[in-house]
């Protein structure tokens, strides 16, 4: 009997209040991560501090649900980061490079120029908005430190440098002097290339120096 009782109990349907809940939750997941993507979306189109109602309106939901989704604009932030980093960085092999060292050298600048044209509007608007928020000023100086462990991971030649000239080198190949020299300069990927490579070289030929 008691054996029947069970099989019966575990065999039973969802109640119709459990389904309820169920179906209010996938929907609340739904309208969330539609607010994330749509976040996503307006600063990866250029617009790098979208408006609260522009976030609603191409999420279409209401400016009152992004606000009881995301009452806290730091978890707003970190899911948003957790969607760049997914879709971007995860496309990208940043491991360790072998071989010589000028062939070292541009792969890893080509590797950074691709991760660099997806990041740079992300990375622009949390520069724009990270006076006011901790959570964006530790995701900007978690970035700089990466490239900073790429750059040695990929070109352990660095290390061996003076403390400036393994500054210089981190500078050149960094996503502000890409960025200033493809956006403000105007200057094309090819140009940056030769002009990051001729740098790094010139600096790494003072070991042999």
């Amino acid at each position: 009997m008691e054996t029947s009782r069970l099989t019966s109990h575990a065999g039973s349907k969802e109640s119709p209040s459990a389904q309820r809940v169920d179906g209010r939750l996938g929907r609340s997941t739904r309208t969330r991560a539609a607010i994330v993507d749509a976040l996503v979306e307006l600063v990866s189109e250029g617009n790098l501090v979208p408006t609260s109602e522009e976030v609603a309106t191409r999420a279409q939901v209401g400016l009152r649900t992004v606000f009881r989704h995301f009452e806290d604009m730091e978890m707003l932030y970190q899911e948003v980061n957790q969607a760049v980093q997914a879709s971007v960085m995860g496309s990208f092999n940043l491991g360790p490079l072998a071989g010589d060292l000028e062939p070292r050298l541009r792969t890893l600048l080509l590797r950074r120029s691709i991760v660099f044209a997806r990041l740079q509007p992300f990375v622009a608007s949390t520069v724009a908005r990270k006076w006011r928020s901790p959570f964006l000023q530790r995701s900007h100086k978690v970035f700089t430190e990466l490239q900073w462990t790429h750059l040695l991971d990929s070109l352990p030649e660095v290390a061996s440098l003076s403390p400036a000239l393994q500054v210089a080198v981190n500078q050149l190949t960094s996503f502000d002097s890409w960025n200033r020299m493809r956006h403000t300069q105007e200057l094309s990927p090819q140009l940056i290339e030769d002009a990051q490579v001729e740098g790094v070289m010139a600096i790494l030929t003072t070991l042999d120096a």
